[in-house]
């Protein structure tokens, strides 16, 4: 039974109101009265009401006075105000709706108009209840999903679930969109993997990747912010109405494995760091990325000074050994995140996400020091010089790569075993 709030200062005109829906509707409605606003509110606070008839001329608070007090309170806001009055001017037509009325009904009134006014408005108001809660429900259900999850235009996504929130460290859509915008812009460029820039100008991305998806499975690397470490998700998206639901599947455990049967092309068999193919493949993303997914970041080349003389008097085996032993003490003192390959020979790189100039030659200065006062097998002690660069608006690999090699080569001519930064 739906509870009706009637308040008019006039008693007689409450009381015909009431009578009415007792006559036709008493199985339906239950009807409070009220005869002031100050009563109304009163009233409103203690019990829950679905709809309230106001008129509009009453002492003390009139009808607009007393709508936008019931507007004002989160409790009562949402209860829908039906003016009744016996004034037909525009104005006071107007005043109603701005002061938040529902819907407006002229003395003397027509009964079944009342009651269908009446119905309507609740009607409506379930309808919206009902949404609200279908609409939660959904989000829900999106949010039980390991999968990240979304509802896009192709422009900017327009739903999505809390794995995607957590995944990007946001805290609602509204952050993600101000930080990223189209989750398409977030697809690392890769080779094997779908991404912007495989997209003929002119076409519509979500449209491409629907259409490859009809014939073959398709996959995205997106980056992990967390661990400033890419990963890898299977994708499917379908077009609903004039939107898109788009999924993505973390798969990058079978990427990994599948992976291992890569080991060899991107890992040097000697030291088991990183090698040149890892980096020729890894700098580009470093360059896409900037700006999002890190701010800045260095570049750090250095060689083992005299390295020909270590192989001539000791032997190659013995040189081996250095180059072992050395990978192992650099590698244990850098970050997980940053990138150490062997360039190749004597030569080795260091990639130094969110680390500027600066900071990028004090851990080249502390790592000459470590090397220099480590004891190698067989040799005894070596040093190293190094070369450091840091990424700068418009630098390419090639670029970025020469500072760090004329760093390098000012600091072999300027004596050795010191830290040039270019």
């Amino acid at each position: 039974m739906k509870r009706v709030l009637c308040i008019d200062d006039i008693a007689e005109n409450l009381f015909t109101i009431k009578a009415l829906f007792d006559s036709y509707h008493n199985d339906k409605y239950e009807i409070l009265t009220a005869q002031s606003g100050k009563d109304a509110l009163e009233i409103l606070l203690t019990k829950k009401v679905d709809i309230i008839l106001l008129d509009v001329m009453m002492p003390e608070l009139d009808g607009y006075e007393t709508a936008k007090l019931i507007q004002k309170n989160k409790k009562t806001a949402n209860i829908p105000i039906i003016f009744v009055t016996a004034k037909k001017d525009n104005d006071t037509i107007t005043n109603c709706y701005v002061a938040g009325g529902a819907d407006y009904l002229s003395k003397p009134y027509n009964e079944q108009e009342l009651f269908m006014r009446v119905a309507f408005h609740l009607k409506l108001k379930d309808d919206e209840k009902k949404l609200i809660y279908e609409k939660k429900l959904a989000q829900d259900i999106l949010n039980l999903q390991d999968n990240m999850i979304a509802v896009t235009d192709g422009n900017k996504p327009i739903v999505a679930n809390q794995a995607l929130f957590d995944f990007f460290k946001v805290k609602d859509l509204d952050e993600f969109i101000e930080k990223f915008g189209c989750i398409c812009q977030n697809f690392l460029k890769d080779e094997h993997y779908f991404n912007l820039d495989k997209i003929d100008k002119g076409s519509f991305w979500i449209d491409v990747l629907i259409g490859r998806l009809e014939s073959r499975e398709c996959s995205v690397m997106m980056m992990d912010l967390s661990k400033l470490k890419p990963r890898s998700f299977a994708i499917k998206a379908k077009k609903i109405d004039d939107n898109y639901l788009i999924s993505f599947t973390d798969i990058t455990s079978i990427t990994i494995e599948s992976n291992e049967y890569k080991h060899d092309a991107f890992h040097d068999n000697l030291t088991q760091i990183y090698n040149r193919n890892k980096l020729n493949a890894i700098i580009p993303q470093f360059l896409n990325n900037i700006g999002t997914s890190y701010d800045k970041f260095s570049f750090i080349l250095f060689d083992i000074d005299h390295f020909k003389q270590v192989n001539d008097i000791y032997g190659h085996l013995a040189g081996d050994s250095v180059l072992k032993q050395l990978s192992q003490i650099v590698k244990s003192h850098i970050r997980d995140n940053d990138i150490f390959a062997r360039w190749g020979g004597e030569e080795f790189v260091i990639l130094l996400p969110n680390i500027d100039a600066d900071k990028a030659k004090d851990i080249s200065e502390y790592l000459r020091g470590i090397i220099e006062v480590e004891n190698f097998e067989v040799v005894g002690n070596i040093t190293c010089s190094f070369g450091v660069s840091e990424y700068k608006v418009g630098d390419t690999q090639e670029k970025l790569m020469k500072k760090a090699d004329d760093a390098l080569y000012k600091a072999k001519e300027n004596g050795r075993n010191q830290v040039v930064c270019q």
